[in-house]
């Protein structure tokens, strides 16, 4: 049975919007923008459709105020009723946005811990059946078969005004997760999932394709496979996209015996036109002119004697030496199916332990000639750790995916709020969404992310609004290695990706 959307008076999207917001929850114009392109695109016909848009996409940069403009834009939609799914350690930052940015709801969210488990003898008499709710759950719910079908059971026997997916891109594929929260589709039809007992649907990320537009299918086959089709000679007509057609439109792509592998994007233009009525994307430059600048660098470092010529390191550098030669597309590629590859996997660890001690003396200079704090992101608990125990004496913090809630938390406040607290080391998944590290503005990428987008986000996490200075985000390499050829590939891709957010 389709759903009915709670009656909400459209708004036309030329009326004009009052030049203060006295609950200041929306104070600067392109969020009062925001929230109005949000509630326009789910209240409002668009194009020839018969009805609104049930999903639409806040895909602005990081820092830019997208939980703000997501809880305005659930008041003004009416939606008393609100679930939002996002990241785990956005457990920590989204009861202090709901409490900043909207105290009404306060008595009514609820987030709910990992171990929790949803009561399914007394239906009617908990939390999740209170007329008014906000609901905060993490994604690795769905992606646990002892703690997924307890709460989809629990959450899909309810309505819900309003579905929340923050970092939306943690979607991207068809995991355990997305098909618990988008559903499957199977040759009799179609498995529905969480989604289809919420009655809008609001998607939150700055990276909604870390890698290349393949990585869109999932959202467009669930909300928006009317935008985009194929025509059908008989009977005539059209039908959406499946998977391989969209990749095959929108990626540059190898068929092999293993199946298919992506190797870059195409068709941008046409895919961004497609879906524009539903993606609202803006810059910190274009949005923010008062927002100090970002400025990158690659830096150099010199390895500890002998460092280079360990065993482990020598034979995965002689085992990856043709890596060395392959053009950036080719080398991504490759990069990409790193977890699948014995051979990189070592090379990456290896390069970054290499790292440790020259990356520590590095930040080490950068704390001796002024600056007051800075950020460093690494991926293996190794390289942290080690990091942690070269730079003691400047009271680092640290999180990583072990980190708990509540642990989390506190560090961003220690950080943020105590002078003593010097260096902060973060996992560069577990600490490059959802928190705010303003207290400084030098950001060091010690081992990068090979998904682009993810270490635009944790630089993100000192660029943003609330920082006062310019931000150095420094890319240290060891030179005449992959690393080095790791960093040019990766601006490349960055640029790549983002041309689907061209303005």
């Amino acid at each position: 049975m389709p759903m009915s959307l709670p009656a909400v008076a459209p708004r036309a999207p030329t009326q004009p919007e009052p030049t203060a917001d006295p609950t200041g929850l929306c104070a600067r114009p392109y969020q009062q923008a925001g929230v109005r392109f949000l509630v326009d695109r789910l209240t409002t016909t668009l194009d020839a459709m018969p009805t609104p848009e049930r999903a639409v996409v806040l895909a602005d940069e990081p820092g830019l105020g997208k939980t703000l403009q997501a809880l305005r834009a659930a008041d003004e939609l009416g939606a008393r009723r609100v679930l939002v799914i996002a990241p785990a350690i956005a457990r920590v930052s989204w009861p202090i946005e709901i409490a900043k940015f909207a105290p009404a709801r306060v008595p009514h969210a609820r987030v709910v811990p990992p171990e929790a488990r949803p009561d399914l003898r007394r239906p009617g008499s908990g939390w999740l059946d209170q007329p008014d709710v906000l609901a905060v759950l993490a994604y690795d719910i769905f992606s646990q078969p002892r703690t997924r079908a307890p709460w989809l059971q629990a959450l899909t026997a309810r309505r819900w005004d309003l579905l929340i997916l923050d970092e939306a891109h943690y979607l991207k594929n068809a995991s355990q997760r997305t098909r618990a929260i988008y559903g499957t589709r199977t040759q009799g039809g179609r498995a529905v999932g969480l989604e289809a007992s919420c009655a809008r649907v609001i998607l939150l990320t700055g990276t909604l394709t870390p890698n290349h537009a393949g990585e869109m299918f999932q959202h467009y086959r669930t909300f928006w496979s009317h935008r985009i089709s194929r025509p059908m000679p008989n009977p005539p007509g059209a039908r959406p996209l499946n998977q391989p057609e969209f990749e095959e439109r929108f990626t540059r792509y190898t068929d092999g015996i293993h199946g298919r592998r992506i190797n870059g994007s195409r068709n941008q233009d046409q895919l961004r036109q497609a879906l524009a009525p539903v993606i609202l994307r803006r810059r910190r430059a274009d949005v923010l002119p008062e927002l100090p600048r970002l400025v990158c660098q690659d830096v150099p470092l010199v390895a500890a004697p002998g460092a280079l010529h360990v065993p482990a390191l020598s034979g995965a550098m002689s085992r990856t030496a043709h890596l060395g030669h392959l053009g950036d597309q080719c080398l991504v590629q490759e990069l990409s199916s790193a977890p699948a590859n014995a051979e990189l996997a070592t090379l990456r660890r290896v390069l970054g332990e290499a790292k440790v001690i020259p990356a520590a003396e590095w930040v080490r200079e950068r704390l001796g000639v002024g600056v007051d704090k800075i950020l460093v992101f690494a991926w293996h608990r190794s390289v942290i750790a080690g990091l942690g125990q070269a730079l003691l004496d400047f009271a680092p913090l640290t999180i990583t995916g072990e980190t708990s809630p509540a642990e989390r938390a506190a560090v961003v406040d220690l950080f943020q709020t105590k002078p003593v607290h010097r260096v902060f080391i973060g996992q560069i998944l577990a600490a490059g969404t959802a928190v705010t590290l303003t207290a400084a503005s030098d950001v060091a990428i010690v081992e990068p992310s090979w998904v682009p987008g993810e270490n635009a986000q944790a630089i993100a996490r000192a660029h943003r609004l609330g920082q006062l200075f310019s931000v150095l985000a420094s890319f240290l390499y060891l030179p005449n290695t992959l690393d080095q050829q790791i960093m040019r590939a990766y601006r490349r891709k960055a640029e790549e990706v983002s041309e689907l957010y061209r303005d």
